[in-house]
């Protein structure tokens, strides 16, 4: 595994890159809302930018934006008048998050779905749920206030029972899940609380992510982004990130294996993420 971050303008460095070198893309864009004045916020990325990231995309590759909810169809137009296929969107749903300008408090986030044209697939196997379930364009942060939103199983009924091939039940059972194929949701009991929130990937925050003198604005879950990174990577693939920040997609990519390049044009947000994935790395 090995990390590069550049020091420049995302466009700039993009235009230097080979294309068809870059296994994935995931980013957390500027979503231009002029957040806290920041003058890096005042627009989208340009469609230019998105042409020169789908250019250094392998054909059939991936790439997850997060976008802001007021701004969201700027983002995906703009990547769509790139070149890139718009296949689904995932909302990640929290419970953090204060109302900015006297507006409503945020509660969920966009992750816009787009694709070079070419052949590929998500990586479904590895990104099931509780009870092997296949993954969602939901995701939420197992809050109590997130997963109050869902209804539980009624008392009265059986559990809800599932059923895989054998080759699903042999693999789920090497990872430990104990899934038989069809039997009750594996690690619930009767007794249990059956919150149907369980039938979602849950990406938790970690203290650890504001630490280390972290004070980038719109950090994002380690535990997100490596669940992000593990759906649209191949096993041992190139994840490039043009909007790097504190480097949590990278700390997140080489957690899982793969190797990363990061774009960021403030310096000390590089000397921050060099930091925290080297110590991501060193700390296993």
């Amino acid at each position: 595994m090995s990390a590069y971050l550049y020091t420049g303008k995302c466009l700039a460095y993009l235009q230097t890159m080979p294309s068809d070198s870059i296994d994935s893309i995931v980013t957390d864009p500027p979503y231009g809302l002029k957040f806290m004045n920041h003058a890096w916020d005042y627009d989208v990325p340009t469609t230019e930018t998105w042409v020169e990231a789908l250019r250094v995309l392998k054909p059939g590759g991936y790439l997850l934006a997060f976008a802001g909810t007021r701004t969201q169809h700027r983002m995906a137009v703009r990547i769509e008048d790139g070149g890139f296929e718009i296949r689904d969107s995932i909302i990640w749903v929290y419970a953090q998050g204060m109302p900015k300008s006297g507006g409503l408090k945020p509660a969920h986030e966009p992750i816009i779905v787009a694709r070079k044209p070419g052949k590929s697939s998500l990586n479904i196997e590895s990104c099931r749920t509780d009870g092997g379930r296949y993954p969602a364009n939901l995701i939420h942060d197992g809050s109590d206030e997130v997963k109050a939103l869902f209804p539980n199983n009624n008392p009265g009924c059986k559990p809800h029972r599932v059923k895989a091939s054998d080759e699903t039940v042999e693999r789920l059972q090497a990872k430990g899940w104990g899934f038989s194929g069809c039997d009750k949701v594996a690690g619930y009991d009767d007794g249990d609380d059956l919150s149907a929130a369980r039938f979602f990937y849950c990406a938790k925050a970690n203290k650890s992510d504001r630490g280390g003198g972290n004070d980038h604005p719109t950090v994002k879950p380690t535990e997100l982004m490596r669940y992000l990174c593990r759906l649209v990577t191949p096993a041992g693939g190139l994840v490039l990130d043009p909007f790097m920040g504190s480097g949590t997609t990278g700390k997140a990519a080489l957690l899982e294996g793969y190797d990363f390049i990061g774009i960021e044009d403030k310096e000390d947000y590089v000397t921050l993420a060099h930091h925290r994935i080297t110590g991501a790395v060193s700390n296993g």
